[in-house]
C-alpha cells in the first residue's frame, strides 16, 4: 500500500517526532493566488545591492539534493550565492529537499541539525524554498515536517504535490525502486492523493502546483501516455477543482545532446493554454542529460536551454537547474562539486547567467 493509506512513522525532510510542532503553523496566510511571500523578510542583501531594477522575469534557481553532504553543500552555496548581487538574489529558488530524493526520505533521514543549516543558508542568503511532498509518506507526518521547517526559520514559495508521477515506474508500481510504493494513475492521484493531503496541508495557506507531464516528440505511444496524463490534470484544475487556485509543475530535459532545435518548447504554451487563467507554472527541474559532455559544454548548453525557456514563461514563474550539488566524480549537472572544490565549471557558466540577469 502507499503510504498516505498507512500511517507510519516517516517523513521527508528531517528527523525526530512527526507529530512536533504540528499545530497551527507560525506562517502568514496566503491565499494560494497570490504571488510568493514578499522579499522584504528575507534577509542579507549582497553588498553590491545597488540596482532597485523591478524583476520583470520568472524566478530562477536550482533542484538541490539537500540531504546530500548537507555541511558541506550549504558551505558551497553559501560562497556560490555570495556572489550574486541582492537585487538578484531576491528572485532566487532552491527547491530544497529534490525530487527523487523527496519521495525517498523521511523524519529519520534528517536531523535537526541538517534542517538548521538549510535555513540559516535561507536567512543569510535571503533565497526562496520549494517543498516537495513525499506521497510515500502521510498526509499529517508531512503537515508535521513542514510545520518543523517553519519552526525552524524556514519559508516556502509553495509545496509541490510530490514528483514526477507520470513515469513508467509509477504506472507499473515498480516497487524495485525506492521511490515507488504504489501504481500511480493520474486520476488516482486526482481523485485520492492530493484530497488527501490538502486535508492536512491547507493549513500553511501556500500554493499548490501540481503535476505535469512533458511531452515525448518521437515516442507516440509515450507521449499518448503523457497526453493523457495533462488530460486529467487539466480537467481537475478547470472542473473539479474549481474553486482551488492550482499551478504546474513540469520537468524539461534535453537529453543527449547539444542541439535544442528539436526540443519542444511549445508544450509550455500548451500547458498554460489548458490551465485557468492566472495560473503560474514552475519548470523546478531543467537540464542537459549527456554525461560525453565537458562540465562547460554542458553549462553553456544549459544556459541556451534556459534562455529558449524563458521565451515561453511570465513573471511570477520559476524555472530550476539541475543541480546545485553532486559528489559524484562523473556528473556533469551539478554546479558544485567537492572534486572542484567548489563551483564547477557548469557552476560558472550558470552564475554568469544569473549575474547577466538570465541573459
Amino acid at each position: 500500500m502507499m503510504g498516505w493509506g498507512a500511517m507510519p512513522l516517516l517523513f521527508i525532510f528531517l528527523s525526530g517526532s512527526t507529530t512536533e510542532g504540528c499545530n497551527e503553523p507560525q506562517t502568514s496566510k496566503q491565499s494560494p493566488a497570490q504571488t510568493p511571500p514578499p522579499t522584504e523578510q528575507r534577509t542579507q542583501a549582497a553588498p553590491d545591492d545597488q540596482d532597485t531594477s523591478a524583476w520583470h522575469l520568472p524566478y530562477f534557481g536550482f533542484n538541490a539534493k539537500g540531504a546530500l553532504d548537507p555541511e558541506k553543500q550549504t558551505q558551497y552555496a553559501d560562497a556560490f550565492f555570495d556572489r550574486i548581487p541582492g537585487f538578484i538574489k531576491k528572485n532566487m529558488v532552491v527547491r530544497v529537499n529534490a525530487g527523487t530524493q523527496s519521495q525517498q526520505t523521511f523524519a529519520d533521514d534528517w536531523t535537526p541539525a541538517m534542517m538548521k543549516l538549510w535555513a540559516d543558508f535561507q536567512k543569510k542568503q535571503g533565497v526562496r524554498f520549494i517543498y516537495v511532498v513525499n506521497g510515500n509518506d502521510t498526509p499529517a507526518n508531512q503537515a508535521a515536517m513542514i510545520q518543523r521547517w517553519m519552526d525552524a526559520g524556514a519559508s516556502f514559495d509553495f509545496i509541490e504535490m510530490m514528483n514526477e508521477y507520470y513515469l513508467p515506474k509509477y504506472a507499473k508500481g515498480d516497487k524495485s525502486k525506492k521511490e515507488v510504493t504504489d501504481v500511480i494513475t493520474p486520476e488516482k492521484y486526482v481523485n485520492t492523493i492530493l484530497p488527501d493531503f490538502w486535508k492536512e496541508l491547507d493549513k500553511f495557506h501556500l500554493p499548490y502546483y501540481v503535476i505535469f507531464a512533458p511531452s515525448k516528440p518521437g515516442k507516440a505511444n509515450a507521449d499518448k501516455i503523457m497526453d493523457h496524463w495533462n488530460e486529467v490534470m487539466t480537467d481537475a484544475l478547470k472542473n473539479k477543482y474549481p474553486d482551488r487556485q492550482l499551478n504546474a509543475t513540469i520537468h524539461l530535459y534535453l537529453k543527449g545532446g547539444t542541439d535544442l532545435g528539436g526540443f519542444d518548447y511549445d508544450q509550455i504554451d500548451r500547458v498554460r493554454k489548458d490551465m485557468p487563467s492566472g495560473r503560474h507554472i514552475a519548470v523546478t527541474e531543467a537540464g542537459v542529460i549527456d554525461p560525453g559532455l565537458s562540465y562547460q559544454q554542458a553549462g553553456e548548453t544549459a544556459a541556451s536551454h534556459y534562455r529558449n525557456i524563458l521565451k515561453h514563461l511570465q513573471p511570477g514563474d520559476y524555472l530550476l537547474d539541475q543541480v546545485l550539488y553532486n559528489a559524484g566524480k562523473n556528473n556533469n549537472t551539478a554546479a558544485l562539486n567537492p572534486q572542484t572544490n567548489g563551483e564547477t565549471n557548469k557552476g560558472k557558466v550558470i552564475l554568469q547567467f544569473i549575474k547577466n540577469r538570465l541573459k
